[in-house]
């Protein structure tokens, strides 16, 4: 029900460790992580039944989407409703460098 993009393993530390920084400033705010962290990227979510596209998927498993910079981190609100989730921004952290 998900779409998702996977890292390359550097990649992949490097987000990890973005997300330990993270944690370790919201936990003392009473922010704690309710699963372990996964580096990837949700592309999107499937809402309603379809066409298994397994297959089409599996074919695009190799692309390289490149290397983006992290400029800033939002710390998103996601509220569930029975219209469908609504997201607002909390906050936003602009990287420094």
């Amino acid at each position: 029900r998900v779409v998702w993009v996977g890292t390359d393993d550097n990649g992949g530390n490097m987000l990890i460790q973005l997300s330990e920084k993270v944690r370790k400033v919201l936990e003392p705010l009473g922010f704690f992580s309710d699963k372990p962290f996964k580096p990837h990227i949700t592309v999107f979510r499937i809402k309603k039944k379809m066409n298994d596209i397994t297959k089409e998927l599996e074919s695009q498993n190799m692309i390289d989407f490149g290397i983006q910079e992290v400029t800033g981190i939002k710390l998103k609100k996601s509220e569930l409703t029975s219209n469908g989730p609504i997201y607002s921004d909390l906050e936003e952290i602009k990287a420094v460098r």
